[in-house]
């Protein structure tokens, strides 16, 4: 089942819509057609009211002042872009520069941002809708048109499947991801204390203090980054490890071992728990990274749902990507997107 309401007027005039899909089991998933925003996802718990596992806003307003992109689609580029400076065949390109002195998820007015055409694929079972959005030449710098297309769909089996497609006109780079804030206790719980975290990775990629990779990729054995058994959260954020202490807690790609470039099926990346609320969480991907964000830097304000002030280390994002600052690394997985090819990715996060 598919559910429309209006949720506000942006500045400009134009509407913004809440998209609601729900399946058989009750599950139900909000979304916003303002930067594909997952506003609500309503889990049936034994209590009297479903548990609401995103952070996110009860007002248009609160989601124009947010810096943290909350529940956000992000591009044209997720993650970081060092100095958001890039050569691709062999001529230079300056994007956006907004955090930092380096570009972070596509520049100030990135695909967070925009309205996405919103049409619906299916309404019974499995609900599905289809988002659109065209990102024009030289948009916050990036090169050429990018014709960009996510369909979220949720399954009977407790899956929110996000497939990302895209085509452009012209050599340019396409990194998509989804910013969720997950607290699997439910978004107004506070920290993240009881939160379990399994990463199916045997490298990370290590960042200088800026967050930008230093270009190594570094074995996870004896650090706080191998995550390869299920571990308490809060044991990797309680070290004093130089790593931890630069990002003020986890803010870093794993390279995945499950990666295989061109798979058309994702496989699983991560498994996060709550053992207070007994839920679980699985990742699944066909990118090869991911960035695991412990919402290091989570402010009370803008007030959260329900007027609720969220925290520093209250939710964790699971963003699969191309690693971050790629085009400047040729070692790392390629985020090139050439005319005449179609880029395609999956995530899946299902509930349990």
């Amino acid at each position: 089942m598919i559910k429309t309401a209006h949720f506000g007027l942006l500045p400009n005039g134009q509407a913004v819509e809440q998209i609601s899909l729900i399946n058989r089991k009750g599950m139900q998933v909000d979304i916003l057609n303002l930067g594909g925003i997952i506003r609500r996802w309503l889990v049936p718990t034994s209590a009297a009211s479903p548990t609401d596992i995103v952070l996110g806003f009860d007002s248009l307003e609160d989601y124009l002042a947010d810096q943290a992109y909350l529940g956000a689609l992000v591009g044209r580029y997720a993650n970081r872009i060092k100095h958001g400076q890039f050569s691709l065949d062999n001529k230079a390109y300056q994007v956006d520069v907004n955090q930092g002195g380096n570009c972070l998820h596509g520049g100030s007015d990135g695909f967070n941002r925009r309205v996405w055409h919103t049409s619906v694929i299916n309404e019974g079972l499995n609900p599905s809708i289809r988002l659109q959005l065209i990102s024009e030449d030289a948009d916050q710098g990036f090169p050429g048109q990018l014709n960009a297309e996510v369909i979220y769909t949720l399954t009977e089996e407790n899956s929110l499947r996000i497939e990302y497609k895209a085509t452009t006109d012209h050599l340019t780079l396409y990194n998509p991801t989804q910013h969720s804030y997950f607290n699997l206790a439910g978004h107004q719980s506070g920290n993240i204390n009881h939160h379990h975290v399994q990463m199916f990775a045997s490298y990370f990629t290590p960042t200088d203090a800026n967050a930008i990779p230093t270009g190594e990729l570094l074995a996870v054995d004896n650090t706080p980054f191998d995550l390869r058994k299920m571990t308490p959260v809060m044991q990797g954020l309680a070290s004093d490890h130089q790593q931890i202490k630069i990002g003020n807690g986890y803010d870093h790609n794993w390279c995945l071992d499950g990666f295989n470039t061109g798979a058309a099926q994702p496989t699983l990346a991560a498994i996060a728990t709550d053992e207070t609320a007994g839920l679980t969480l699985k990742v699944f991907t066909t990118m090869p990274g991911m960035q695991l964000y412990t919402a290091n830097y989570l402010g009370p304000e803008p007030k959260g749902k329900e007027g609720i002030a969220y925290q520093d280390n209250g939710a964790l994002c699971f963003e699969t990507q191309f690693y971050p600052d790629s085009p400047n690394q040729s070692h790392f997985p390629s985020a090139q997107l050439a005319p005449g090819q179609r880029f395609y990715s999956v995530t899946e996060y299902q509930l349990s």
